[in-house]
């Protein structure tokens, strides 16, 4: 019996911006079966396009910004993850893990679908065998994503072979058949590096690139699946192949750390120079505006900026730590922007804290925090100086891509690797290559007096580079324990404040042994499927 489509989300509008059209229409198939929807090589571009849409969920970055300690409570907070997020409320029910799983399950199922597909359809030629196979290709890289992201959250122990992941999702699985139980970390793995060698092996045959004309980070690539191998090897602990993988990356993909100059472009304006920085990106255009899928508004109602409605912001800690010098307010930026002079050289920092922020001198002690010290998350949409920002959510106002997958972290992997062997000066090494890249003036390399101490800064930095963007919670659930870190670094301010009220005990110290760590399956899953395993704790 032919098997009908599934109807999926709305964001399977237009996705890219190309000179050839039939690039950019996605696929909707309504009623049509499979065997009468994809005959040509543009059906089959027009599904993938519609692969790529259902991986737009910023939910893991924002969850993972407010659980750890990333944000702090904004001053125009009405409500928002209070009484969720913030203060560690976590179950089958929360909107985190049912996000996480539907967007790469929805995903999952075109994926296959592309791959099934690809073997079926007649090419009209040389060339149209390619595109095919291209294709294919970056339906296996794609599939492979979803299925690391996957085990990354809901897999217990990312080391352990043994432990359980999520539904293994290779084949078309047809909606009569339930009751689908979970596959091993062991499992998993294995399908993820055979999914990427097979689009390796596929990518290398080719000859041609179609993409004339469109950034190619929009598109699963080579450079990706390599990347990709390397984080999967990097999760389970085999850094001998993490290294190789991160390496292979750093030295022949042709794509460069960004400087102080165009890292803030990445995020603030998506217009840095060709090969740099970033690895894979979901393009998002002016149509696609909307509040609920812009990046910017995950902690902030109109535009990053303090008169955007910010209802989270910086976090203390995470300021401290950029900022060790604690810059009063009499030097604060007044929409003049930071500087990379005196005391701020990183630009890690310029990029993420905006220049309409306020920096109370008595922030640790005044009794209106909340309101008195305003630091204002900007790394997606902001602006050097002044208050125009690029990101806003006006009709067709811009809106920023997704970057999932950048060069940093093949030099973090590295870094993992070298600390792994006892080599802290090779840790060191790997670390400061993206210090010197983030820093107006060549850093010197840490000194490390232990493997703990290298792990605690690989750890601290990851944190650096990478807030906002939904590392941090997997960060903490593979590196903590190495780093000797027990527990959330939550500054007690942003709890504590006279002006703050939470309904719940203190949120500031969730241990890094606590179950949740690991996201419980959903009720979208358990619903439908009452037999499938559930996770410690819940």
């Amino acid at each position: 019996m032919k098997k009908v489509f599934l109807l999926l989300s709305a964001c399977a509008g237009t996705l890219f911006v190309s000179c050839d059209e039939s690039l950019i229409e996605p696929f909707t198939p309504g009623a049509l079966t499979e065997t009468v929807a994809i005959q040509t090589s543009n059906d089959l571009q027009g599904l993938m396009n519609s692969t790529y849409a259902n991986l737009y969920n910023r939910e893991d970055a924002v969850f993972t910004s407010v659980f750890t300690d990333e944000a702090g409570i904004g001053f125009a907070n009405g409500g928002q993850g209070i009484t969720e997020e913030y203060v560690f409320f976590l179950n089958s029910s929360s909107a985190a893990p049912n996000a996480v799983w539907n967007s790469m399950y929805f995903a999952l199922s075109r994926a296959n679908r592309v791959i099934t597909f690809a073997d079926r359809i007649t090419p009209v030629d040389a060339a149209d065998t390619e595109k095919i196979q291209r294709i294919k290709a970056e339906a296996l890289v794609v599939r492979a994503y979803c299925h690391l992201k996957l085990m990354s959250y809901f897999s217990t122990d990312l080391k352990n072979d043994g432990a359980l992941a999520a539904i293994l999702s290779d084949r078309i699985i047809p909606s009569t058949e339930t009751n689908l139980q979970r596959s091993t970390n062991g499992v998993f793995y294995q399908a993820i590096h055979s999914d990427l060698d097979a689009a390796l092996t596929i990518f290398n045959t080719l000859t041609t690139n179609p993409y004339t004309g469109i950034v190619r980070t929009y598109y699963a690539s080579d450079v990706l699946a390599k990347a990709l191998k390397a984080r999967a090897y990097a999760y389970k602990g085999d850094y001998t192949n993490a290294e190789t993988w991160a390496d292979n990356v750093i030295n022949t993909s042709g794509i460069v750390l960004a400087n102080t100059t165009e890292y803030s472009k990445i995020f603030w304006t998506d217009n840095e120079a060709a090969n740099t920085e970033v690895i894979w990106r979901l393009k998002r255009t002016p149509a696609q505006n909307g509040q609920g899928v812009n990046m910017h508004n995950g902690w902030c109602s109109v535009r990053p900026n303090a008169a955007g409605s910010p209802f989270y912001e910086v976090g203390r800690s995470l300021f401290n730590i950029m900022n060790p010098t604690n810059i009063p307010s009499a030097t604060s930026p007044a929409n003049g922007g930071w500087p990379l002079t005196g005391a701020i050289k990183d630009v890690r920092f310029r990029t993420l804290v905006a220049p309409s922020s306020v920096v109370a001198s008595d922030w640790n002690t005044n009794a209106d925090y909340i309101n008195a010290d305003k630091l204002i998350i900007h790394k997606y949409g902001g602006v050097g100086t002044g208050t125009s920002t690029f990101a806003s959510t006006a009709a067709n106002g811009n809106s920023n891509d997704y970057k999932l997958v950048r060069l940093s972290e093949m030099y973090f992997i590295k870094a993992e690797a070298r600390a792994n062997a006892n080599d802290l000066t090779g840790a060191a090494t790997a670390l400061e290559a993206v210090l010197d890249a983030r820093n107006a003036v060549d850093m010197p390399a840490p000194v490390f007096a232990n493997a703990t101490q290298a792990w605690a800064e690989i750890l601290k930095q990851r944190r650096l580079e990478f807030c906002f963007e939904g590392y941090r919670y997997i960060d903490l659930k593979r590196l903590a324990s190495l780093a000797n870190f027990t527990a959330l670094d939550r500054h007690p301010i942003d709890y504590s404040s006279s002006t703050t009220n939470y309904p719940g005990a203190n949120p500031a110290n969730l241990p890094m042994n606590s179950y949740k760590f690991t996201f419980p399956i959903p009720t979208s899953e358990t619903n439908a499927n009452t037999t499938i395993t559930q996770n410690p704790g819940y």
